[in-house]
């Protein structure tokens, strides 16, 4: 693959994954009362304005307390209007409450895939397709009418870098105890170019209908699957999704497993019938069968201390061993992982930027233990490698959020 350089503004990654903060304090230094750092702010002006938080030094699990700032924070209200003929009027609105991560950026790692996510609402968007005409932004602040911002851009060609730098420059008001409300809406219109049929003649599915449609019976179809292999076992901890045999050993069913006996039951699915309707309580094949076998001996092998129902977890059968360090067969975890980011989006253009960089993490061997000990190697990797940063970012940074979520189930 071509290389290509990428600066990552000078980021300190700590080995644990926490990205480095905008409020350590100075050795020496002790920390002045808030109404004596806000009478400094109105006496030194922009000299003591709050930064507006960028994506290379934002933590995500972090709270970051507006009542002691150490950055900007703003309301994001949006809405999504559709035009019908002349007027417009509003399909959805809502509200985040106090967010710190700079516009651009959380368009990009949050919004845009919740946009596209909503645009497929059938209850609200009916039509086959839509198109963004326009998208308005404004930025209020309270008890000021200066300094605000109106801006109209076509369909959703955003200056994200003049918003950004509007926002910036009203840290000393923030600072002051000015609340800051960052407004959007997008005003979508129905295409009917392509819509347009011979009278009397049925209206053909679009394309994108029809995507929609075979998504949401695949994922009917995946449903109960994870319902029929569900483990229910009080004491089984190789789960979530097991198959027992006739001794009532409980074998670990991984995604790459599953998605074989999906595969199996949508090439067998007899005519007329359809995802929805179609059995999942199958006699798996002979190759699947040995493939979950053969996992569950590599399993055991490389934790000894398992027992039938019962996983007794090595680090706690050897002391010393590192809580974090993540278990089982390394290729199998990376693909756990790899499954699971993908179902955490829905968007199409999201799924496929993740799916780059799974293939980036197999082909490079970065097995989760290695890319939780060196976050910044793998991203700078995963850019290098075509991966946006963004997407580069979230890979590295969910690995935790995925391991809680594996113990808890």
């Amino acid at each position: 693959m071509e290389n290509t350089d990428f600066d990552w503004l000078n980021g300190n990654w700590a080995s644990n994954l926490e990205f480095s903060t905008l409020d350590s304090p100075r050795a020496g230094t002790v920390a002045e009362p808030a109404s004596q750092a806000a009478e400094r702010a109105d006496q030194t002006g922009s000299e003591r304005a709050l930064p507006l938080l960028r994506l290379s030094g934002w933590e995500v699990d972090k709270q970051y307390d507006k009542n002691n700032p150490v950055c900007i924070h703003y309301d994001f209200r949006w809405k999504i209007s559709q035009r019908e003929n002349i007027r417009a009027r509003t399909v959805f609105s809502d509200t985040d409450p106090d967010l710190v991560l700079a516009p651009s950026d959380f368009w990009n790692v949050n919004f845009q895939a919740r946009l596209e996510s909503l645009l497929q609402d059938e209850d609200k968007f009916p039509g086959d397709n839509y198109i963004c005409e326009e998208t308005i932004i404004e930025i209020s602040i309270e008890r000021s009418r200066q300094r605000g911002l109106s801006k109209r851009f076509p369909k959703l060609q955003i200056n994200w870098q003049m918003v950004d730098e509007h926002l910036e420059g009203l840290g000393d008001l923030f600072r002051k105890g000015r609340q800051i409300t960052f407004s959007i809406e997008f005003v979508y219109k129905e295409d009917s170019g392509d819509s347009t049929t011979a009278k009397g003649k049925k209206k053909k599915k679009s394309a994108t209908e029809v995507q929609k449609l075979q998504r949401a019976a695949d994922a009917g179809l995946w449903s109960r699957l994870y319902e029929l292999h569900r483990c229910r076992a009080k004491h089984c901890k190789q789960g979530p999704h097991c198959l027992p045999d006739d001794r009532g050993n409980h074998r670990k069913l991984l995604p790459a497993q599953l998605e074989e006996i999906v595969c199996h039951i949508k090439a067998n699915i007899k005519e007329g019938e359809t995802e929805e309707d179609v059995n999942v309580d199958i006699e798996i094949p002979p190759h699947i069968l040995r493939n979950i076998s053969d996992n569950s001996r590599k399993r055991k092998a490389d934790n000894p201390s398992d027992c039938r129902c019962c996983k007794v977890h090595v680090s706690e059968a050897i002391p010393g061993k590192a809580s974090g360090d993540v278990e089982g067969d390394r290729l199998a975890k990376l693909e756990e992982y790899c499954n699971w980011s993908l179902k955490q989006v829905e968007s199409d253009r999201w799924r496929k930027a993740l799916q780059v960089a799974n293939q980036v993490a197999m082909e490079q061997f970065l097995e989760l233990n290695t890319t939780l000990q060196h976050p910044k190697v793998v991203a700078d990797l995963m850019v290098k490698n075509k991966v946006p940063p963004g997407i580069a970012l979230q890979f590295v940074s969910n690995i935790k959020r995925f391991l809680r979520e594996e113990e808890k189930s």
